[in-house]
């Protein structure tokens, strides 16, 4: 049908059958053929013949024609935007915790490319606290988040991903007690600030002096540059940066969770991989 209004609008417009041919790119007789067909299936004639070639629309084709229009620019936009659906990919929100971002993200990224899977979706990679990650999974705004404490929740599926161990970095680190320590901490969410909180809980340490510092990066800033005592992953300690062991109630483990339900086939399958990059990086009965 399209074909013959089509054919139709182009005839209406230009007023002859053969400039309307020349427009469409076809012969002549086959846009006689398709407004003789048109008429048919109408049942009433659309255009009157005139000499040397021209015809006008009859009141049947003036209705018509405007109908067209509006029913070829809504097809046209239809293509388009089915068109769009079948180029487009999922989409996909990998939310990470700062440690996780510094010390996974390279090997995710590797990975997912090594595998295709970056064709396949349109990534994204946020940093955020360990509760912000899981209540944003929860709610289904995230494909996948990677923590690093123990988070409750019902609407996400954990699992463990590789281990993690924290100690005790910066010019105190080996006299934590010392009254005169300048405590950096990260922000409360955040997985390495829950451990922190665990140490100073049985070390019965009640900081004179400290400083809530949003993200690992200035954090290590400050240790590489001598100022300040803190807690942190063992592979984000600057070089040079004194540090001191904790035991095995800070070694940790990175987890994924993704949500329970509401994934795409892809985003499953970008959710196995990411998962399967770590599979043989687990320490048995840590």
């Amino acid at each position: 049908m399209f074909p013959l209004l089509e054919t139709f609008v182009a005839v209406y417009e230009t007023g002859q059958f053969s400039i309307a041919a020349d427009e469409l790119r076809v012969s002549q007789s086959t846009v006689s053929a398709r407004i003789a067909q048109l008429e048919q299936r109408l049942g009433t004639p659309l255009f009157e013949r005139h000499a040397r070639a021209d015809v006008t629309a009859t009141r049947a084709g003036e209705t018509l024609y405007r109908s067209a229009v509006k029913l070829l620019a809504q097809w046209r936009q239809t293509q388009e935007d089915v068109n769009r659906a079948g180029q487009a990919h999922d989409p996909f929100l990998l939310m990470m915790s700062n440690t996780a971002a510094v010390a996974l993200l390279p090997r995710i990224l590797g990975g997912l490319r090594a595998q295709g899977a970056l064709e396949r979706v349109d990534l994204r990679v946020i940093t955020a606290n360990s509760d912000e990650i899981v209540e944003a999974v929860e709610l289904h705004r995230a494909q996948m988040g990677i923590v690093e404490k123990p988070v409750p929740a019902e609407g996400v599926v954990r699992t463990a991903l590789c281990d993690d161990r924290l100690v005790l970095a910066g010019e105190h680190a080996h006299d934590p007690e010392n009254p005169a320590t300048v405590w950096l901490l990260r922000e409360h969410g955040s997985g390495v600030r829950y451990y922190t909180d665990l140490f100073f809980s049985q070390r019965s340490i009640q900081p004179a002096h400290r400083i809530e510092i949003s993200g690992n990066a200035s954090i290590c800033a400050c240790l590489a540059a001598g100022f300040g005592t803190s807690l942190v992953s063992q592979g984000v300690v600057p070089a040079g940066v004194p540090t001191a062991e904790l035991g095995m109630d800070f070694s940790r483990r990175f987890s994924g969770v993704t949500p329970r339900s509401g994934l795409t086939g892809v985003q499953r399958q970008v959710c196995g991989l990411i998962t399967s990059l770590f599979a043989a990086r687990l320490h048995p009965g840590s």
